[in-house]
């Protein structure tokens, strides 16, 4: 099968610095390429990849939506059977006559409102959405965003294993720094029960006010800021940390590091609503809470948890299920629409 990924024209591979939804595309297209499809990525005209092969447009302009839209047009223009779209929206704006084959895109962030609007009055019989749990499914059917179901991402679980690692009795946050996530409410956990904390994210220059407004709670030894961590690092840190706090009370599309965590044997206290009850076993993975007071009583359960049984759920995560649900998507689209 040919295989179209479509990513912003910025994107370039090999990646400079670590980026959840371009490394995860890249893993699925390797993996892809593995199984004998013929995969090409369409992202910056600079990238060099071995086994999959890149595509840009050759003269950019000073324009980011321009080289996006020439981007996905040059896709598009090409012959492959199924277009995998890593846009929120862009994939819309196509005109009906430059479709020829089945374009599906995976729901990496929650829709806009501007997605929302595209979406219900798009009359292209062959966009389909990709949400990543069964929540955002539910969500699309109510808002009129095709889709045929959800596919759960999924990790590498060889890059985050139960490892023998004595517990830090330290608390454990992953993620952007941004107001969003929450990471006062960490802080002030931490503060509460005596427990450390490990701070790992990135902060970018239009968050770096809300990061200014923490600095007197972060110490450098009862609280630390990280900084950005590869994979193995982080796989180090989630097998040392007492718990995961995910804090976070925005519409997710997912959380890869709910279940990174607890591939290496760590239990995760994630808020309640929303998809993340679909990623954890409450009670025998994590925990989910409410009020602060269930969060300082989840952090002191965490100790109960059995490692083994976070490793085991994480499984149900695996990438090459993922991507075989992939697979069965795609020609089940490309069927339907030969028919």
């Amino acid at each position: 099968m040919k295989i179209a990924h479509i990513l912003p024209h910025s994107v370039r591979f090999p990646l400079l610095a670590h980026n959840g939804r371009y490394d995860w595309v890249l893993q699925l297209a390797r993996l892809q390429a593995k199984n004998g499809h013929d995969v090409t990525i369409y992202c910056h005209p600079d990238s060099e990849l071995d086994n999959i092969m890149t595509c840009g447009i050759p003269h950019a302009s000073g324009n980011k939506d321009s080289n996006n839209i020439g981007t996905l047009r040059m896709a598009v223009r090409h012959n492959h059977d199924i277009y995998h779209s890593h846009f929120d929206n862009l994939h819309y704006t196509l005109s009906e006559h430059e479709l020829s084959q089945p374009v599906l895109f995976t729901q990496h962030w929650w829709p806009t409102k501007t997605t929302l609007a595209l979406a219900k009055k798009n009359l292209h019989k062959n966009i389909w959405a990709v949400p990543p749990t069964r929540y955002m499914y539910e969500f699309d059917k109510e808002s009129h965003v095709k889709s045929k179901g959800f596919i759960h991402h999924g990790i590498d679980l060889g890059k985050f294993t139960l490892k023998p690692v004595q517990q830090s009795h330290r608390l454990l946050f992953v993620g952007r720094i941004s107001p969003e996530k929450n990471l006062e409410v960490a802080l002030s956990i931490a503060e509460k029960t005596g427990l450390g904390l490990d701070i790992i994210g990135k902060i970018t220059e239009k968050n770096k006010d809300y990061w200014r407004s923490l600095q007197h709670r972060i110490d450098g030894i009862h609280t630390r800021y990280l900084g950005t961590k590869t994979h193995d690092e982080l796989a180090s840190h989630y097998s040392a940390a007492t718990a995961l706090l995910f804090p976070s009370d925005i519409h997710e599309a997912f959380g890869l590091t709910a279940i990174e965590a607890q591939a290496c044997g760590t239990p995760v206290i994630m808020r309640r609503g929303g998809s993340r009850a679909e990623l954890l076993e409450e009670k025998v993975t994590g925990f989910l809470f409410d009020t602060e007071d269930e969060l300082i009583d989840a952090v002191q359960q965490a100790a109960t948890i059995d490692g083994a049984d976070c490793v085991r759920f994480s499984k149900k995560f695996d990438i090459q299920t993922m991507a075989n649900a992939y697979d069965s998507l795609y020609e089940q689209l490309r069927a339907d629409y030969i028919s």
